[in-house]
């Protein structure tokens, strides 16, 4: 014996129930009423008189609409939800739109990183290393930099952009 108002082969309600149901011969999803069958195979369906016209296919269902441009997200999800407050909507929007934002990131980021070469890795750490130079040592104007033993932090920033304008041509 199943369970209270229904067998151990069927999950879900009984005739008349117009929600949705699970065909147990084929498994598809339908909306429809229990009586009329199931939409895919047909089971369940009510019989006819040999003779008849089998009754008419059920009615596709209507596309989508376009979204309109001129409207924000959060503007067409209140229209979608008319009980809703401005902050939930707010907050929809606010949520599609990193979304989109995410989706838009992944459309145009690289497939595949770049593979280094020997000689754009020893350029980049060289970089690296001017920029902490420059940053930590020659922010102070060392006493080396007044006597002329090392560069001052501008011609650093110079060369770094000198060493980068470099590593872009190579890599090109």
């Amino acid at each position: 014996m199943g369970t209270v108002g229904g067998s151990r082969h069927y999950v879900g309600g009984g005739l008349g129930m117009e929600a949705g149901w699970k065909c147990p011969r084929c498994g598809a999803e339908n909306q429809g009423p229990i009586a009329q069958g199931c939409t895919q195979c047909g089971s369940g369906a009510p019989g006819r008189h040999i003779g008849q016209a089998p009754p008419p296919p059920p009615a596709p269902e209507p596309a989508p609409p376009t979204p309109d441009p001129t409207r924000s997200v959060a503007e067409v999800w209140l229209d979608e939800h008319p009980d809703a407050t401005l902050e939930e909507a707010f907050t929809a929007g606010y949520v599609e739109g990193i979304r989109e934002a995410r989706r838009a990131q992944r459309a145009t980021a690289p497939s595949a990183p770049q593979p280094f070469t020997p000689e754009l890795a020893v350029n980049r750490t060289i970089v690296a290393a001017l920029e902490l130079f420059r940053d930590q040592v020659l922010a102070g104007t060392p006493e080396e930099v007044l006597s002329g033993e090392w560069l001052s932090a501008e011609q650093v920033t110079s060369l770094i952009r000198q060493i980068q304008g470099e590593v872009i041509h190579h890599a090109g």
